[in-house]
């Protein structure tokens, strides 16, 4: 139901305003994912789309994928599904940005019964470093609080807006 929640809040982004500046990006880096007393260290990647209502506010989706890790002798991976408001500190070439929103996290080991679903918030703080009108280069921290469940990440990648 909340996936559900997500899809339509995301595709209803560019209905609530039509002045809005809608954007994608893709960034990679390091991740920690820390459920059921096991904690995985792993590489991953986020795919992010937005949009942004004026030049303060913005609103995400993202989702995060934890590189797959074998723990115990057992494949583990995580994801970690979020929509957020982004708050923007407006300037030319940079642009630092705090975040906050809900979150759901996927953990799966194999042959496990620990799998879950969980759902939290997330929160960040990051900077936009713009290379020309179009498109920008973003370096960000985020922390998912997941309840039993916790996710941090530290990445760098680019947004290109349209």
């Amino acid at each position: 139901m909340r996936i559900l929640f997500f899809a339509i809040s995301f595709l209803a982004m560019p209905l609530g305003a039509a002045q809005a500046q809608n954007y994608i990006g893709i960034s990679g880096g390091l991740m920690t994912y820390e459920a059921n007393d096991t904690e995985i260290d792993s590489q991953g990647f986020t795919i992010v789309a937005g949009g942004q209502f004026d030049p303060i506010l913005a609103v995400e989706f993202s989702y995060s994928a934890h590189s797959s890790v074998e723990v115990a002798g057992a494949d583990y991976k995580a994801s970690v599904m979020a929509l957020s408001g982004v708050l923007r500190s407006p300037g030319e070439g940079f642009e630092p940005f705090l975040r906050l929103g809900i979150a759901r996290g996927d953990s799966d080991i194999a042959g496990s019964v620990d799998d879950g679903t969980e759902d939290g918030f997330i929160f960040g703080i990051g900077a936009d470093f713009s290379l020309n009108y179009n498109s920008s280069l973003r370096l960000e921290y985020g922390q998912t609080d997941l309840g039993d469940a916790e996710s941090d990440r530290l990445s760098f990648g680019t947004i290109y807006r349209f």
